[in-house]
């Protein structure tokens, strides 16, 4: 179980003999630890970096952007020069980056607004670190200790409440996150406060307006991160999304992109299809397709995770993973684009009709016909899901007693596992009422806030899965988590960016010229459902073995060992949000090893 970073940060505080002590911790936990930017010549930013941090100093203020961005440092100086000192103004650009500015008297730290450049800190040698890996910071201040809170919530599906997840605790105790869209400040003594700098925009651009300025955001989106490199892979599903990325790389860089696509176990997924069409029309640039039987199964080389900062998918198939990401090593890219997250960036839930009513009631009542024909349900069953689900806190406090409610929700679930034990409900239910009283939503369009819950639970997962593939070399992409994409999508009226006639009608207007149009007429979505089934049915004994025995979940009182073992067995015949339970628990378990420097069962054949 390696736990080396590729990539990480820590602010160092001012004082000279405070960042000695807290770079000597540091240092423990990795030796190779590099002085990544300075401030009046003494090391101020420590860890290391795949790609140099841009510095700019003026003023008495000294700014640094670290991640991937489209400034250099005089046009950092330049923008440093005309804003204030919160650093909010540096992370409006292309990219995916935090920012850093110090002056005489405090350190702002700023994440991005989607969660893929974190922002935590803890208390090191008695001194106020910021950084953005919290395991590290964790293990920095004296031990591991996982928040057994923090740890309950990833087993809900499909996941954690927002209010939850955000709420300031991260997956160690004595180690804080700020929230996305937020920065913290931190005086001398070390004191911190946040400050919410960002929020949702309303949803008020016609379609005519919008598609422009979505295919402005992810043509820059695209650029900082090909620009300069020899090669650039894209991860091709044949679906919108990746379509979309692979042929803005194309427009960009030309036959510099070298498409990957993995072939599905399901005969009737035709991924692959629209694949070969779109690359077909970009004269000259490379396809690779990956057989099924070229990757290991899902569930493959559990007993030798992923150790990450938090519960992740990545986790539970770490061969198959790593795999695919030396596959595209091997072939020459550094940096691979990915899809993952467009559909949470340009789709948005269905109580979007609530509000189209009250703007323009003809093209509700069209929509609520459109679903209705294209699920085979009754009309009113449509308008019972899209009405207004109430007050955010009062939904917050009672979503795990909700059962199977069909009526609009502020978020997706969650959902209780059938084998989580009472003391762990009872638990959560008491976190979830205290998280209540004055809970607020990110917008008060109810598909605003879930839009938006949604695009931050997918970019907690890329961004794990992003640290586990720097460990190979690979530097993931995911455009779709960019500020300036989110925000000219979510700027887009509902309606317009959805709709039941339509696949991701935002999406498509912004890609025509672009995407040909062949690709652009695409209405089926790929299943993979044969490929997990299949695994499922393969590693049924070391996942038996895995959540059995010595358990973590169970040692720590959150699962009913005889109800798990169960729907274990019944797990290739299960629905697919039990499914989904049960993958997220086995994520879980293997994560409170990791995190507690526990060994995983050797799984053998004798053991299946």
């Amino acid at each position: 179980m390696s736990s080396s970073l590729a990539e990480w940060f820590a602010v160092l505080p001012g004082a000279t003999s405070a960042a000695q002590r807290a770079t000597a911790r540091l240092q423990v936990v990795d030796p190779g630890v590099q002085v990544l930017a300075r401030r009046d010549g003494k090391p101020w930013i420590v860890g290391r970096c795949l790609r140099p941090v841009t510095v700019a100093s003026v003023a008495g203020r000294t700014a640094a952007l670290i991640g991937t961005h489209e400034l250099d440092e005089r046009q950092l100086l330049r923008v440093l020069s005309s804003h204030g000192a919160s650093g909010a103004a540096l992370v409006g650009w292309a990219g995916s980056y935090q920012a850093v500015v110090a002056t005489g008297e405090q350190t702002w730290v700023c994440g991005d607004v989607s969660g893929m450049r974190p922002v935590f800190w803890a208390r090191i040698a008695g001194v106020t670190v910021f950084g953005d890996h919290a395991r590290l910071l964790a293990q920095a201040a004296g031990g591991v200790t996982v928040d057994l809170e923090h740890l309950a919530l990833h087993l809900l599906g499909p996941v954690p409440p927002l209010a939850l997840a955000e709420g300031g605790s991260s997956p160690y105790q004595g180690v804080r996150a700020v929230p996305p869209g937020s920065a913290a400040s931190a005086t001398l003594c070390g004191r911190v406060t946040l400050h919410q700098w960002w929020t949702v925009p309303d949803d008020d651009r016609t379609l005519a307006e919008a598609a422009p300025v979505l295919r402005e955001a992810l043509r820059r989106a695209v650029a900082v991160r090909v620009d300069g490199e020899p090669v650039v892979g894209c991860e091709l599903s044949g679906g919108a999304d990746s379509s979309a990325l692979s042929a803005l790389a194309f427009e960009r860089v030309g036959t510099r992109v070298l498409n990957f696509s993995r072939a599905p176990a399901d005969p009737g997924n035709d991924d692959i299809d629209w694949a070969r069409r779109l690359v077909e029309a970009q004269q000259g640039a490379r396809h690779e397709v990956v057989a099924v039987d070229a990757l290991p199964a899902q569930f493959a080389g559990m007993e030798q995770p992923f150790v990450l900062d938090a519960p992740s998918p990545s986790a539970s198939s770490p061969q198959r993973s790593t795999a695919w990401w030396r596959h595209v090593a091997k072939a020459g890219p550094r940096v691979l684009l990915s899809g993952k997250g467009g559909d949470e960036t340009m789709l948005t839930p269905l109580s979007y009709l609530s509000h189209t009513r009250l703007r323009d009631r003809p093209t509700a009542r069209r929509h609520v016909r459109g679903w209705a024909a294209l699920w085979s349900v009754p009309a009113r069953q449509v308008r019972t899901q899209a009405t207004s689900p109430g007050p955010y806190g009062a939904w917050l406090a009672g979503c795990l007693n909700r059962g199977h409610d069909e009526r609009g929700q502020w978020e997706a679930g969650p959902y209780l596992p059938p084998w989580l034990s009472e003391s762990a409900r009872t638990m959560l239910i008491e976190v979830l009422n205290s998280a209540a009283e004055g809970a607020e939503p990110l917008h008060d369009r109810p598909h605003q806030h879930t839009a938006m819950a949604a695009i931050r639970a997918i970019a907690r997962w890329n961004r794990l899965q992003a640290d586990a593939a720097a460990r190979l070399g690979i530097q993931l992409g995911y455009p779709y988590a960019d500020q300036q994409v989110i925000e000219a999508a979510l700027a887009t009226r509902a309606e317009a960016r959805t709709s039941p006639y339509q696949n991701k009608p935002l999406l498509t207007a912004a890609m025509r010229g672009i995407v040909p149009a062949a690709a652009l007429s695409r209405r089926t979505k790929g299943s993979y459902s044969a490929d997990t089934a299949a695994a499922v049915t393969t590693a049924r004994g070391p996942l038996r073995r895995l959540l059995e025995g010595d358990c973590q979940l169970a040692l720590h009182g959150m699962i009913d060992v005889d109800r798990l073992r169960h729907a274990l067995a019944e797990w290739d015949r299960t629905d697919e949000r039990t499914d989904l339970l049960l993958h997220l628990t086995v994520m879980c378990e293997i994560w409170a090893r990791t995190a507690n420097n526990r060994p995983l069962p050797l799984f053998t054949e004798a053991s299946c």
